[in-house]
């Protein structure tokens, strides 16, 4: 998933628990990345309308996408990867420094032409659809990981995939979840710490995924669903706090999209802090005291 995953776990026994986990999240990472022809969802995407068994893991991963749209009325959007590639963002980040040749950008699709049957498993996506699972899929995957952690046994577990953080059942603390997070301009220096019984925390920022195209520009991976293009707004950086880690990490998206005025407006049952470009912090009243 392109980012270094960290996993706690308290339980009887922990050490099978966290084999268990590496195990279960590089099938997830082998399920849904679209770096890979041979992925569940790269072969989704190459569908061309036609309906597709998929596996109960990547029918959860869209079933959570379009929800997400839904829920957030199009500013999180699943169904931008042509987008994406046509900037330059058609591999690993690791290897993008020397990006394809761009193409153009394309229009945000829409998600409603989605057919999703649950009886069967089966996706069908219109013709020209491309679906990247880079806006939710690190939180679910993180959730998915901690669910079946305690229903394995696990006291309590949280896995913090990139920033994208669940925790849930008996915590390492009897102060609860200990979870900070760094300071997006300087990552050596913490922004935000909280201490919550269980539930999650999701960060999105625009100084991280950066790349400069074969016409000298500098790009990010967090775009505009109405224009294809990457966001130009005054938001750097976005941090969710909510129940789970695929809805705070979907959060982030909307905030982004709506900018700093409107931004906070977007957080319904969850709160948040946006980080400006010019390194002001706006966060929700409940967050205020935590932040550093």
């Amino acid at each position: 998933m392109g980012s270094t995953a960290h996993l706690l776990v308290v339980g009887p026994d922990p050490k099978a628990d966290l084999d268990w986990a590496r195990t279960r999240l590089t099938e997830l990472e082998a399920r849904w990345t679209r770096f890979s022809p041979d992925s569940e969802l790269s072969r989704l995407n190459e569908s061309e309308g036609h309906p597709v068994m998929a596996s109960p893991d990547t029918y959860r991963l869209i079933d959570h996408a379009v929800t997400a749209w839904e829920r957030t009325s199009g500013r999180y959007n699943p169904n931008l990867l042509r987008s994406l590639t046509a900037l330059g963002y058609d591999r690993t980040f690791t290897t993008i420094e020397h990006p394809s040749p761009v193409t153009g950008t394309l229009q945000g699709q829409s998600v409603a032409a989605i057919d999703l049957n649950p009886g069967l498993n089966a996706v069908t996506l219109p013709s020209g659809a491309g679906i990247d699972p880079g806006g939710i899929g690190k939180g679910l995957a993180a959730d998915m990981v901690v669910e079946e952690l305690l229903a394995r046994g696990a006291h309590g577990a949280m896995v913090n995939l990139g920033g994208d953080i669940r925790a849930a059942g008996t915590p390492h603390d009897t102060n609860g979840w200990h979870i900070t997070v760094a300071d997006p301009f300087d990552p050596e220096r913490e922004m935000l710490r909280v201490e919550i019984p269980a539930g999650a925390i999701a960060t999105s920022s625009r100084l991280q995924r950066q790349w400069t195209n074969t016409n000298g520009n500098t790009l990010h991976h967090i775009l505009d669903p109405e224009t294809g293009q990457p966001i130009d707004n005054d938001i750097a950086a976005v941090t969710v706090v909510a129940g789970e880690a695929w809805w705070a990490e979907a959060l982030t998206k909307a905030v982004f999209t709506a900018g700093v005025t409107h931004g906070l407006d977007q957080l319904t049952n969850a709160s948040g802090v946006i980080v400006d470009l010019d390194g002001n912090r706006h966060a929700t009243p409940d967050l205020e005291t935590a932040l550093r």
